[in-house]
């Protein structure tokens, strides 16, 4: 969620426009989301859990906490732009380039980049029934062998 759209909710969180930082909106947004206190300070930016945890008490905090919190109850809104921005968090947030290597094939994946399979597939249906009644010599013929498929040869 872009500030913007987050500082368009102010009014019903019963915040005036300003009383935040756009530091604190992520925090909250991290935190309604799920993290801890430590995981979202460290995703919002804060220098330590103290400081995260200084923010998070905060009374225009707690009131914006629990508006997203309420909304969430009502109705949860999971689309692919929810989670492609959730992968560019965990991106940011990356302390390796491994992380950073996994969010983006996950990216990938998400938004179907990834080239198709163009192995040959090759569809058989058999009536088992009838291949149970079979000898083994027809059974050589369905599968394209000969008689010979079956002898051992010397080595």
């Amino acid at each position: 969620m872009s500030s913007v759209e987050f500082q368009s909710f102010m009014p019903y969180m019963g915040l005036t426009l300003g009383e935040l930082t756009v530091q604190q909106e992520r925090l909250v947004l991290y935190m309604a989301r799920g993290m801890s206190i430590a995981a979202a300070g460290r995703a919002a930016g804060y220098s330590s859990y103290q400081t995260a945890l200084d923010a998070a008490k905060r009374p225009a905090v707690v009131k914006a906490l629990n508006f997203f919190r309420e909304q969430m109850r009502e109705e949860v809104h999971f689309t692919r732009t929810t989670a492609h921005q959730m992968y560019l968090d965990a991106y940011n947030a990356a302390a390796t380039s491994t992380e950073m290597k996994n969010t983006v094939d996950s990216l990938v994946k998400l938004h179907g980049l990834t080239a198709p399979d163009n192995a040959t597939q090759i569809n058989i249906n058999l009536n088992t029934a009838q291949l149970e009644r079979l000898s083994d010599e027809e059974l050589l013929k369905v599968a394209g062998k000969d008689q010979q498929y079956l002898e051992p040869e010397a080595g």
